[in-house]
C-alpha cells in the first residue's frame, strides 16, 4: 500500500468492513436519549433501532470532531504507520470538522515533516463513500498520497448526490424548516429535493408533490447526467421503503452500472429523519455545470 487511508464515519461504511479493507477511521459523535455516543455501527439492526427511536419522537443531535480529537487520532496513526496519510472527511459545507483536520495536518507537518493529506468529500454518507472507494483503489494501485489527494479533489466535483427528506415535521422539530412551511408542506405532500452543491452545502433544487414524483425527479437527473461509463452508484436509505423500488428503477435505467443501497447513518440521519432516500453517481459534468 502506497499510503495509509483514513476517513470519518460519515461515510456510513460499517466499521468492521472498514477494518477489513484496511481503512482507519475516527468516529463522529451523536446524542440520543441524552447520551452522547460514538458512531460505531456495524450491522443493519443498529441503524433500524436508531430510526425506530426517531419514529418514537427522539430528536438526535450530532457533534463535530474537534481539533484535540484530531490531534490524538492523527498522532496515533503516525505512531502506527510509516509514510503519508490520506484522510477523507465529511463536507466542510455542513460542518467545520474538515477545517480542524486541515489545521492539525498543517501543525503536524510543521512539527514532524509528516504529510497528512485532507480530502474534503464535499458530501456525506454515500457521497463520502464514493470518495473512500476511489481512495482505496488508488492506495491499492500504488498511487502516491499526493497524487491520490489531487485526483480525489478533482473527482469530488464530479460526484453528484441528491436527497429527498421525507418527514417535514422532523425537519421542523430540528429547526431546519419553519413551522408554517412544515405544516403546509405536509398538508400538500410536498417533498423537497436537495443536493450537495459545488461548495458541499445542501441546497433545495426542486419541490415535488408526493414521494413518487420526488424519486422520479432524482432518477431523471441520474439518467440525464450520469457518465456513460459503467461505475458504482449508491442509493441512500434512511430505513426507507422507497429505496428498493428506486434501486430497481435505477438498475433498469443503467444495467451496466453496479448499483447498491447504502445506509444513511446517524450523522446525516439525525437531520433528515426517517425514510429519506437519495442517489449518488459520477458525471462527466461537474457540480457547477448542473
Amino acid at each position: 500500500m502506497s499510503f495509509t487511508l483514513s476517513t470519518d464515519t460519515s461515510c456510513d461504511i460499517f466499521r468492521d468492513e472498514l477494518r477489513e479493507r484496511g481503512i482507519e477511521y475516527i468516529p463522529i459523535h451523536y446524542t440520543t436519549e441524552g447520551v452522547e455516543k460514538y458512531d460505531e455501527f456495524t450491522r443493519d439492526e443498529q441503524i433500524r433501532e436508531f430510526y425506530d427511536l426517531i419514529r418514537d419522537g427522539e430528536m438526535p443531535t450530532t457533534s463535530q470532531i474537534t481539533m484535540p480529537e484530531y490531534d490524538i487520532y492523527f498522532g496515533e496513526l503516525l505512531k502506527k504507520y510509516d509514510g503519508d496519510i490520506v484522510h477523507v472527511t465529511i463536507s466542510s459545507g455542513i460542518t467545520t470538522s474538515p477545517l480542524f483536520a486541515r489545521q492539525v495536518a498543517v501543525n503536524i507537518l510543521e512539527q514532524t515533516g509528516r504529510h497528512i493529506y485532507i480530502v474534503d468529500s464535499l458530501g456525506a454518507t454515500i457521497a463520502t463513500r464514493h470518495v473512500v472507494d476511489a481512495a482505496e483503489r488508488m492506495r491499492d494501485e500504488g498511487v502516491s498520497a499526493s497524487d491520490a489527494a489531487a485526483r480525489l479533489d478533482e473527482l469530488v466535483s464530479h460526484i453528484h448526490t441528491w436527497f429527498m427528506p421525507y418527514d417535514l415535521m422532523h425537519l421542523k422539530r430540528g429547526g431546519r424548516v419553519s413551522g408554517p412551511s412544515a405544516y403546509i408542506g405536509t398538508a400538500l405532500n410536498i417533498k423537497p429535493i436537495l443536493r450537495f452543491d459545488p461548495a458541499g452545502a445542501l441546497v433545495v433544487m426542486q419541490k415535488k408533490i408526493g414521494a413518487g414524483k420526488g424519486v422520479a425527479a432524482m432518477l431523471n437527473v441520474f439518467q440525464n447526467y450520469a457518465t456513460q461509463k459503467p461505475h458504482k452508484v449508491y442509493i441512500a436509505s434512511a430505513d426507507s421503503d422507497l429505496a428498493e423500488g428506486m434501486l430497481k428503477k435505477a438498475q433498469a435505467l443503467r444495467p451496466d452500472c453496479d448499483i447498491e443501497i447504502g445506509w444513511i447513518g446517524p450523522v446525516i440521519g439525525s437531520h433528515t429523519g426517517c425514510n429519506a432516500v437519495g442517489i449518488s453517481f459520477v458525471s462527466d459534468k461537474t457540480r457547477a455545470e448542473i
